[in-house]
């Protein structure tokens, strides 16, 4: 903010100070004198003033405004109000025998919160009889960030199937634009008018589709075209109908070269963004008393604080200490021993891609994997190496 308030007697002594420097009749101003009395009403006065000229700040800068004010700010410059609200995404991880096959079309997972997700594409397991799979929320708002562990039975089950779960919270979902994210949007609004450039197709493809985050250029394709990929709000991929609902609509606005040519394909080539995945593994000593769930819970929160894709910049990395610091500082935690720690090196992030975590086990100090409360978490599937 501009403009910071004063307190009443940081005022009053101010004005005491000028005061006393600019005469010499009077030397000296008592706490119930006359002087300091008409000192405070006048500061009384002009803190109110101060008051006045902040609030009038944050109804013209989006950097020292929130709420109603960020609104506000919106409604004036003609830009569009708050998206609303958006469903989450999350990394599941598929116990099957080897060849189980998971369709997008067919299969959906759910647990007790009632929320169900869809997968972002078809997956087939492996032969190590484990896979990790995108899924989306089918419904928005806040109330689809499940907690680990929320995401159990799949419906309707594949022969080969096994088990299911969320080793890391669903997160994403939001009942309306946060202040961060609107404050961003409508700071990089004139980009709009800056014809052929990113930014420009950022505020166009979020106009289109509220979940557009950011778009990243990759390069020429090995079809000459233009790739962009688009980053979204919540994490969960774009549908290729919405990739191609984008491109469609922008149309109108892009450069004549990025159109189609001869009815053939645009000269741009729309994709989702490529997640540099975490799989954390690490052996934890908790203080007595303290509830797992609880800590895991914290753990993953401070840690999404840390990678945040949404404020994600290329000239960061991933530092293996600040993740294992992050630990060590939730409260509950007596000791997390290094050598068992993975990641075990600094990772480094491309510049077309955004960190996400994926995986996470906690485990006891003997390597045993520590079971949630509602026992949705299998042990007998994690190896203690």
């Amino acid at each position: 903010m501009i403009t910071r308030p004063s307190s009443t007697t940081e005022l009053t002594q101010l004005m005491s100070e000028i005061f006393l420097n600019r005469q010499n009749k009077v030397t000296k101003i008592s706490d119930e004198s006359v002087v300091n009395a008409i000192f405070y009403a006048v500061a009384k006065v002009a803190q109110k003033a101060e008051k006045d000229i902040a609030i009038t700040e944050s109804r013209l800068f989006p950097d020292n405004a929130y709420g109603e004010y960020l609104d506000n700010i919106a409604k004036t410059f003609g830009i569009d109000s708050r998206k609303g609200a958006s469903g989450s995404s999350a990394y599941i991880r598929l116990f099957a025998v080897e060849g189980t096959e998971y369709l997008k079309t067919e299969n959906t997972f759910s647990g007790n919160s009632g929320v169900i997700f869809e997968l972002s594409e078809d997956v087939i397991v492996g032969p190590t009889g484990i896979a990790y799979a995108k899924v989306r929320s089918q419904d928005v708002g806040s109330k689809t960030n499940i907690d680990p562990f929320g995401i159990s039975n799949v419906n309707p089950a594949p022969t080969g199937h096994q088990s299911v779960l969320n080793e890391y919270a669903a997160i994403g979902g939001r009942d309306l634009e946060q202040d961060e994210l609107f404050r961003q949007r409508i700071k990089n609004n004139p980009n709009i008018v800056s014809k052929s450039t990113i930014s420009q197709l950022i505020q166009l493809y979020q106009t289109i589709n509220s979940n557009v985050l950011d778009v990243v250029k990759e390069g020429i394709g090995d079809d000459g075209r233009l790739v962009l990929a688009l980053v979204p709000q919540n994490g969960a991929d774009f549908s290729q109908t919405e990739l191609a609902d984008i491109l469609e609509q922008s149309a109108d606005y892009v450069s004549i070269t990025d159109l189609k040519q001869f009815g053939e394909s645009f000269e741009i080539k729309l994709k989702n963004i490529d997640w540099e995945t975490i799989d954390i593994d690490f052996r934890i000593d908790l203080l007595d008393n303290t509830d797992p769930d609880i800590v895991r819970k914290n753990i993953q929160v401070a840690l999404n604080k840390l990678v945040d894709f949404r404020f994600w910049s290329v000239t960061k990395k991933v530092e293996h200490t600040d993740l294992l610091t992050i630990i060590k500082n939730i409260d509950g935690v007596s000791y997390v021993p290094e050598m068992f720690f993975t990641p075990k090196t600094d990772l480094s992030i491309s510049e077309t891609r955004l960190p996400r975590f994926r995986g996470f086990i906690m485990r006891d100090m003997e390597g045993n994997v520590i079971s949630d409360s509602n026992n949705v978490l299998n042990p007998i599937f994690y190896p203690n190496k």
